[in-house]
């Protein structure tokens, strides 16, 4: 019940990704720590933190919680650099995916085997979860589809957190880094505006319980996030 009430108040094309967060949340597979080697050390040439402080748990936290937001990217293979720590934690946003796309489509099988005649009330493409080309958030589906996700929009993220220039090269140097994206800077914001949103809906639910550990686990990563906005002149109106 709390965890619909925060998700109605968030934006329609944040419901999704908030609710995937809130549940990994919920299973104790959402992190700021680095991720351990099944079998053999991660490769030095990766540059892996072993040992992360606590401004690198927030930037890891930070990524992987803003990676869940899909970018806008041009019809061609990802050709920038790859996270192994988003790659790590995408295949757990993967299973848990998967086992929510399966829970929608045996509950709706279980609403229509009771009456057939229902999916005539079923539009078309109610589970298409292609973007819309107008807005590459939004999608035809009437359910959720919880479509496999790309780690696209962490990386820029965290390049986003290191970028150490002049920001006002900011925009030219990231569309020259990540050419696959569309729109780079628009998409940055977008994954602000769901950092935001998410941590909204984190705090209600803390009241709520009186679990106040989740929400102090982002104050500093949002303390960073919001000093770094202000550096690069990304900063929303109200901060």
């Amino acid at each position: 019940m709390v965890l619909g009430d925060a998700l109605r108040d968030s934006p329609s094309h944040f419901q999704e990704p908030c609710l995937v967060a809130l549940e990994m949340l919920k299973f104790g597979i959402l992190a700021d720590t680095p991720f351990e080697a099944a079998d053999k050390p991660f490769p030095p040439q990766v540059g892996y933190p072993r040992d992360a402080d606590a401004a690198t748990r927030a930037t890891l936290l930070l990524s992987r919680l803003m990676s869940l937001v899909p970018m806008k990217l041009k019809n061609d293979m990802w050709n920038a650099d790859v996270d192994f720590d988003l790659a790590a934690f995408h295949s757990l946003v993967r299973i848990l995916k998967r086992a929510l796309r399966q829970l929608v489509e045996a509950s709706l099988a279980s609403v229509l085997l009771l009456d057939l005649q229902r999916a005539s009330l079923l539009p078309n493409g109610f589970m298409c979860a292609s973007p819309k080309r107008e807005d590459h958030l939004q999608t035809p589906a009437v359910l959720p589809t919880f479509m496999l996700p790309r780690a696209c929009m962490g990386i820029v993220v965290t390049h986003f957190l290191e970028y150490r220039g002049n920001p006002a090269e900011f925009p030219l140097s990231t569309a020259a880094k990540f050419p696959c994206c569309v729109q780079p800077i628009e998409d940055l914001k977008c994954a602000f505006a769901f950092w935001d949103d998410l941590r909204r809906c984190v705090d209600r639910i803390a009241a709520s319980s009186g679990n106040e550990e989740l929400a102090h686990s982002m104050v500093l990563p949002s303390e960073i996030l919001r000093a770094k906005q202000r550096e690069m002149g990304m900063a929303p109106a109200s901060s």
